[in-house]
């Protein structure tokens, strides 16, 4: 029976990351260790887990810390080296995992092609307050399988890196996360995992991974946000263009549906630039050229015929202008909470 390491990187997690260790006791499949990876929290998340782990959880489990918070990825690579299983799953100290998920991915991975790098499945963005969860959109299912390593960052179906499994193997010969990134640090693994072996998907009529959000911060934006938007969106097209080793998506043998992926994310962070950042929008185009040359915004289809005549900026000019009664509505809706709605599985005892 192969086994599974399970790394956790955890930073001041003391809120909640007995909540996620209770979570993954309740998997199925029973061979797998966890690693937890202190990055040089400040509160009692160290004590809290060895506290947890030492009166109720009953896998081989250990506890490193960094002392100094180095990020992440260094916390992630630290694990790493510490693993001993044959497979890799990645769990953030909030997020939280469907009972059945080693279960299905590792009977699946018993019998994949030894060229199969990982595997993934559905997941979907949440909230967790006093026990309860709340989905958020609508679960994400994969692609079957990663056609070029650039689409590991584009499309709302690309794969969540803690959705899936990783032979341990492959991790070590491409040397883990690139420790100099704090955002899109999974993406850029995901692309070089994918141009070492297949990266495929396991079918899944629920999503196995919930990714928490949190109410009280935003994710990507202004100055009250948690990520700060113009680093995010200049991350995001430069390692769009690493994963293309310079060449253009014009070169890389893409269908079409996968092109307009391209350019539809392109023209979304393009659009949230122009809102706050008009500076940084520029800089951002300029390194979209190199990625597609004749890159106009690809919706709406107005957008891309006025940038023609007006340019980008006076084209975003007009959908701004144009699409304010929508974002009303849209606002209002959020307020509402209308677009939510409650799970239908219990993932928590």
């Amino acid at each position: 029976m192969e086994q599974i390491s399970v790394i956790m990187p955890t930073y001041n997690a003391e809120a909640w990351v007995c909540d996620t260790i209770d979570n993954l006791s309740r998997q199925t499949y029973p061979n797998f260790e966890l690693i937890v990876v202190d990055d040089g929290s400040r509160d009692e998340t160290v004590s809290r887990v060895k506290k947890k782990l030492s009166a109720d959880f009953h896998r081989p489990w250990k506890v490193l810390e960094l002392g100094a918070n180095r990020g992440p990825s260094a916390a992630r690579n630290e694990g790493l080296r510490a693993a001993s299983g044959e497979w890799v799953q990645f769990l953030d100290s909030d997020d939280y995992m469907a009972p059945s998920k080693f279960e299905a991915q590792v009977t699946w991975c018993q019998t994949a092609p030894d060229d199969v790098a990982g595997v993934h499945s559905t997941w979907q963005l949440c909230y967790l307050n006093e026990g309860k969860v709340t989905l958020i959109g609508s679960p994400v299912v994969p692609r079957e399988h990663i056609n070029a390593p650039i689409m590991c960052l584009f499309g709302a179906n690309r794969p969540l890196h803690s959705a899936g499994i990783i032979r341990r193997s492959i991790l070590n010969e491409i040397g883990g996360f690139n420790e100099s990134l704090r955002f899109w640090e999974c993406e850029e693994l995901n692309a070089r995992i994918a141009a070492r072996g297949r990266l495929l998907r396991v079918p899944a009529t629920e999503p196995v991974y919930l990714w928490r959000m949190h109410r009280k911060t935003g994710y990507v934006g202004g100055d009250e946000a948690r990520y700060k938007l113009a680093p995010v969106a200049l991350g995001w097209i430069e390692q769009a263009l690493a994963a293309t080793n310079g060449k253009p998506i014009n070169e890389l043998g893409l269908s079409d549906s996968e092109n307009r992926e391209i350019r539809d994310e392109c023209t979304l962070w393009a659009r949230r630039l122009y809102s706050r950042d008009q500076k940084i929008l520029r800089e951002y185009l300029s390194m979209v050229r190199r990625l597609d040359p004749d890159f106009a915004p690809s919706h709406p289809r107005y957008a891309s015929i006025l940038s023609r005549y007006v340019g980008i900026e006076g084209a975003e000019a007009i959908v701004s202008l144009l699409g304010r009664p929508k974002a009303f509505v849209r606002d209002t809706l959020d307020r509402l909470s209308l677009y939510r709605k409650e799970p239908a599985f219990d993932w928590f005892g």
